[in-house]
């Protein structure tokens, strides 16, 4: 019961830490963020969602409508943005697959794509997490529901227990700051989720750790329930509620 005491402690320390929950990046940036994605700053329309500002967002947008709208100046809105955001990148591994078998080049991956816990920073639309996880890979540089299921098959066959524990201890803390698990920890994912397998993530730490977890994570188990329930009773046949 301590390690769950010890959980809680923390996340209630880093939700007083960062308060509520950020933003998505239409609603921060606005008519900026509307002309961004329009003009194809960036060939992938997720590119600029994921940045980084290099200062508070308020002062950019405030910067973009002064310099935007001034007929004197040559406006480049490509210029602009590169200059206020730090674009994001793939973490350099320089990890090579040759002459490893395929155990072996599971096992290794594991390190490439772990990510420490998460620092907040304003305007970003990550949600930050307390504990490492593992991510797919990519453009893909968050957490995902489902997926994380079935990565942490392969972290259990690899017997990455702790990472596995510090995965379901992050989908536990998202119930208990978001309500519900969102599709990623991004805030433009927080309004929808994803086939919920919460409970088989319990399931299969508690294969390894005992039935004592079940436990440890009953009132996030209850909760997920409760929300994906919600409205149940009031459906006709072949009529769905939650969307996934």
């Amino acid at each position: 019961m301590k390690s769950i005491t010890c959980a809680v402690a923390c996340c209630f320390a880093f939700c007083s830490t960062f308060g509520q929950l950020p933003a998505t990046p239409d609603k921060i940036y606005g008519r900026y963020f509307h002309d961004v994605q329009m003009a194809r700053v960036y060939p992938d329309s997720k590119t600029f969602v994921d940045c980084l500002p290099k200062k508070a967002p308020a002062e950019i947008v405030a910067d973009y409508q002064k310099l935007s709208t001034n007929p004197a100046v040559r406006f480049s809105i490509k210029l602009f943005t590169e200059e206020n955001f730090t674009a994001p990148a793939n973490p350099a591994s320089g990890y090579s697959n040759h002459d490893k078998d395929i155990v072996q080049h599971i096992k290794e991956l594991w390190t490439v794509l772990k990510r420490e816990p998460d620092k907040y920073v304003e305007g970003s639309s990550l949600v930050p997490l307390p504990f490492p996880y593992i991510v797919p890979g990519g453009r893909f540089r968050e957490i995902y529901y489902w997926d994380s299921y079935f990565t942490m098959l392969g972290l259990k066959e690899s017997h990455e227990i702790t990472i596995m524990e510090n995965m379901v201890k992050n989908f536990a803390y998202l119930i208990d700051t978001v309500g519900h698990i969102p599709n990623g920890n991004r805030s433009y994912y927080l309004s929808r989720s994803q086939p919920p397998f919460f409970a088989l993530m319990v399931e299969l730490l508690a294969s390894v750790k005992g039935d004592k977890v079940y436990l440890d994570f009953m009132p996030e188990l209850e909760k997920e329930y409760a929300y994906w329930m919600e409205g149940g009773d009031k459906l006709k046949p072949m009529q769905a509620g939650k969307s996934a």
